[in-house]
């Protein structure tokens, strides 16, 4: 074992194509921990063909998993990665390819094309048909038996002109159509039709374009494949909300593709192809932009029942078994291992690199508490504490967590930002967010509401406040907090969506306070200058009692106040004499329930221990 300090360890990059293109498929592959609810057979061969989850959770990390999975299963297997308006850089593809045979492609479109388009699946079609000869082309013909079938397919595609260069396609306004006939002297002809892929119209030549790609998929649905594994990874399915055309547009384009994906894996299924098959990875905010924006064409239905969910919310552990704190095992592990084979137990890595208590808070949960459960906070975590003065630590201590704190929550605060962008134009999430910086880290609705009518008057939160908040509660900028019961409520827990309600109140991510100038420090501070607010647990001081009331007062952030409980309020059951549950003098926890104008005074319920 090599001893090593905090910036030995191997972190990766927030981005899992990034960490392969600058870093290697190798320790990607080492550090790589596969989700528990993942069948990874249902996706290389049963019907599953969407990877689906938020912004970090290992969507693209999967796909490369599944890729490299493949190839060792089979080293005669073929992948094609493509990449939505996204290239992968050149700097580490000679390694990438020593580990599989892998194509590697993009997809783009320029800023002003196709604008008014709302419908892309023939193109779409067009441009997988492409795809499809030139990976078997690439692949010196290994992919499909060549016989009259496949020359058949090809002959049809090739008609179909488009842009040469099929790494990098990018999605043209027009493009030209190659349709021979033999004249009446018998001359075969193959003159050029261009096609205006904005305009449907007869003298367009739109339908003839359509009747090809028609045609190729018959053709396609022929042809024979051979025992060569092949995937399609389809990856960067990304929209902005920011020029409002160009938007609607991506979001026309993504969802389309999806369509399409479902159709080709279709095709090869009621042909009986093997060893063949597209898979795509959908970010779960891209889906419910597509839902709020553009016309959906029942696309979760499309979804449903082929989609793998990544989901680490595993609420039976807060412990180092939790899968995300496993990754962080495993590249300390690795890191300090001189023999890959042979790693320390678990046991001994928390021992040596984490103390007993980080805050009065076990190690695990201080992390945990402390991420969105998903593999990228890990990352972040471990670069923050290398690019912090601590880095020559042996250990994860609490001065090194003090360190990266401030760094760590800048930088989960840019992550919400990304989200946010598939929703919200750029000033409008600078809006939102400032809304919350210097707050509190814990609040009601109505004291949230107050602070937007006085100083955000007609901001995207003061017209659309109850959707703006379900917006950041499912990002994981906001979460709910039940004072009464000390419960919370986390999107990324498993909890579905947010409470708007006076009881329960509203908390910013933990991680995320820092970024934003806010804490219990400061929440206390500001608690001094106001008055109570239904659902506060306060502490009630007995003064006297009566046949069915308990008068007294409650101290409010050093303020007294006038208030009293109802005898239904002191416990879920009946009771027949007051005195029996409480005495004079006596201090009992209670919430607020409200204040009652008739009495002036507060109404209040007694807690439960």
């Amino acid at each position: 074992m090599k001893k090593i300090t905090i910036k030995d360890i191997y972190s990766g990059k927030p981005d899992a194509k990034d960490e392969i293109n600058f870093d290697g498929l190798s320790g990607f592959i080492k550090t790589f921990i596969i989700p528990q609810n993942i069948d990874l057979d249902s996706l290389l061969k049963g019907n599953h063909c969407f990877i689906s989850g938020y912004k970090g959770t290992g969507k693209t990390a999967l796909l490369f998993y599944l890729d490299n999975l493949i190839r060792e299963r089979d080293n005669s297997a073929c992948a094609s990665f493509v990449f939505f308006k996204e290239e992968f850089a050149e700097l580490k593809k000679e390694e990438f390819d020593k580990f599989s045979k892998r194509g590697l492609s993009s997809i783009t479109i320029d800023k002003d094309t196709l604008l008014n388009n709302s419908e892309f699946e023939y193109i779409w079609r067009w441009l997988f048909l492409k795809r499809i000869v030139a990976d078997n082309e690439e692949f010196n013909d290994g992919l499909f038996v060549d016989n009259e079938h496949w020359s058949n397919f090809i002959k049809i595609v090739s008609k179909i002109k488009g842009p040469l260069n099929i790494k990098k396609s990018v999605i043209p306004n027009k493009l030209k159509l190659s349709i021979p006939y033999t004249d009446s002297v018998g001359t075969s002809i193959a003159p050029e039709m261009e096609v205006d892929l904005s305009r449907n119209s007869p003298e367009n030549n739109y339908t003839s374009f359509i009747q090809l790609v028609d045609d190729a998929e018959v053709a396609l649905s022929k042809v024979t494949k051979t025992d060569i594994p092949y995937h399609i990874f389809v990856d960067e399915l990304e929209a902005y909300y920011g020029d409002e055309e160009v938007f609607k547009r991506d979001l026309y384009l993504i969802r389309d593709l999806i369509f399409t994906i479902k159709r080709f894996n279709a095709i090869f299924s009621s042909s009986n192809m093997n060893n063949i098959k597209v898979i795509c990875s959908i970010r779960s905010e891209i889906v419910n932009a597509i839902s709020r924006f553009i016309v959906t064409k029942e696309l979760n239905k499309v979804i449903s029942g082929f989609e793998v969910p990544l989901k680490w919310n595993y609420n039976n552990t807060n412990s180092f078994s939790h899968p995300i704190m496993q990754i962080l095992l495993r590249r300390i592990a690795i890191s300090e291992s001189e023999d890959d084979e042979r790693y320390r137990s678990d046991k001994k890595i928390i021992s040596q690199w984490f103390p007993e208590k980080i805050h009065e808070i076990e190690p695990s949960n201080y992390v945990l508490n402390n991420s969105w459960h998903k593999p990228r906070d890990i990352v972040r975590f471990i670069i923050s504490a290398q690019n912090s003065i601590n880095s020559d630590s042996q250990s994860f201590s609490q001065t090194v967590f003090s360190s990266l704190h401030k760094q760590y929550s800048l930088d989960s605060l840019s992550e919400i930002r990304e989200e946010m962008r598939a929703l919200y134009t750029s000033e409008q999430i600078e809006e939102i967010i400032n809304i919350f910086t210097g707050f509190k880290s814990i609040f009601s609705v109505h004291q949230l509401k107050l602070r937007v009518n006085r100083f955000f008057v007609n901001s995207v939160m003061d017209t659309n406040f109850n959707t703006v908040l379900n917006d950041l509660y499912r990002l994981g900028f906001i979460g709910n907090f039940f004072p009464a019961s000390q419960m919370y409520r986390w999107q990324h827990k498993g909890d579905a969506t947010l409470i708007i309600s006076d009881e329960w109140r509203i908390m910013v991510h933990q991680a995320l306070q820092s970024a934003l100038s806010v804490g219990k420090k400061h929440d206390y501070s500001m608690k001094r200058f106001e008055t109570p607010q239904t659902g506060d647990v306060v502490y009630f001081e007995v003064k006297s009692i009566s046949k069915s009331f308990i008068n007294g007062l409650i101290d409010y952030y050093g303020k007294s106040y006038l208030a009293y409980i109802h005898i239904s309020n002191i416990t879920d059951s009946y009771i027949d004499d007051i005195n029996e549950h409480v005495t004079e003098g006596e201090e009992l926890r209670t919430a607020i329930i409200e204040y009652d104008e008739k009495r002036h005074k507060w109404s209040l319920r007694k807690v439960q221990e």
